[in-house]
């Protein structure tokens, strides 16, 4: 049995010294670009307003979150970002969500390092920091996980689900993603990829690891601030220190998959290969599985069958079958496009290089 384990998103809400009066210069350009970007959006609906602070290149979206007026985000990180602080004492003025590509590429720590150091120059010294949502994984290959899901498994979740694709099982769920504790699906990742067309760097990840690429499945864990704070876990240093302690806990108590060798549940083994899962962070290395640059690259053919339809969409309308004449004629009318639009090729590629590999993290 091969498996690969791994923080799959984190999210953690900041405080800073002085937030309303050190954001306070952030917050207006922030104002500015927004009315930007609804005035660009009356125009062409399709448009997304790209900005830059501090050397990070995010999108900046037209509408705000409760609490927070202002979202950013790159391939990296979503950022809320309120106009003041709150009289509320759970409620931070940051909130950052780490995406589930920078945590396979870079690792937690130096995802972390990325943004904790942007958040210092961009809003001043962090005070508060409080993750409120984590979400530990573990990719297990050729193992079966579903069948007799209703009586092979124990622990202390109340709710279970189950989820076809056609006439087979592909994910179950434990527990309730609207409570304030713990939410645990099992599903089919090979599958998911498949239908999806992303994340397809997955494969190089599981080919290293030795693992059955059409034959993935994923146990996640999404745990809320109720279930961190009942082990004490609240900044990120604590997750880090204690990731053992929690996949302990998630795959010992609060779900268990069992041989059903008796009647009474509490008589039964714990399976053979759940003793294996149960020690998948037992040696846990925060390290990046896959380099950022080719992640890009392995995930850039997900682009080519949504290009082709366009090309030949568009050299239909010109009633145009030759390859060669319809890029031709796609060339010339691109520079007219973006002549009227005031910019250039070079700067729109550039900028969308910027928000890729969010130049922070590239240095």
């Amino acid at each position: 049995m091969n498996y690969i384990s791994n923080i799959d998103t984190i999210c953690i809400l900041v405080d800073t010294e002085n937030y309303e009066q050190e954001a306070k210069d952030v917050i207006e350009y922030l104002e500015k670009e927004k009315q930007k970007s609804k005035l660009r959006c009356v125009d062409n609906s399709s448009y997304r307003h790209l900005i830059n602070i501090n050397d990070m290149s995010f999108y900046l979206s037209n509408n705000g979150t409760k609490g927070y007026a202002y979202i950013l985000h790159n391939s990296g990180f979503q950022i809320n970002i309120a106009q003041f602080k709150s009289k509320l004492k759970n409620f931070l003025p940051i909130q950052i969500r780490i995406s589930s590509e920078y945590l396979w590429s870079y690792g937690l720590s130096y995802s972390w390092s990325i943004i904790y150091n942007w958040v210092v120059e961009t809003f001043g010294n962090i005070i508060n920091e409080k993750v409120f949502r984590l979400d530990l994984c573990c990719h297990i290959s050729d193992i079966d996980l579903v069948t007799d899901y209703e009586i092979s498994y124990k622990g202390d979740f109340k709710n279970r689900q189950v989820f076809y694709g056609g006439n087979n099982i592909k994910a179950i769920a434990f527990g309730s993603r609207r409570c304030k504790n713990i939410y645990v699906r099992i599903y089919n990742k090979s599958l998911e990829i498949q239908e999806m067309k992303h994340k397809t760097w997955f494969y190089e990840i599981w080919e290293n690891n030795s693992m059955n690429v059409d034959n993935v499945w994923n146990i996640e864990f999404e745990i809320k601030s109720e279930y961190l704070r009942k082990f004490n876990i609240t900044t990120m240093k604590d997750v880090i220190e204690h990731l053992q302690d929690l996949w302990k806990y998630c795959t010992t108590k609060f779900i268990i998959k069992i041989d059903r060798t008796n009647n009474r549940v509490e008589r039964c083994n714990t399976n053979e290969n759940w003793l294996e899962i149960q020690k998948a962070y037992n040696n846990f290395n925060s390290v990046g599985l896959i380099e950022r640059k080719k992640q890009i690259e392995l995930d850039v053919n997900i682009l080519v069958p949504s290009i082709v339809g366009n090309i030949t969409s568009y050299s239909a309308r010109k009633e145009q079958n030759n390859i060669d004449d319809a890029f031709s004629n796609l060339y010339n009318d691109t520079k007219r496009y973006l002549l009227r639009k005031n910019t250039s090729f070079e700067e729109e590629v550039n900028n969308k290089i910027a928000f890729l590999y969010d130049n922070k993290a590239s240095k």
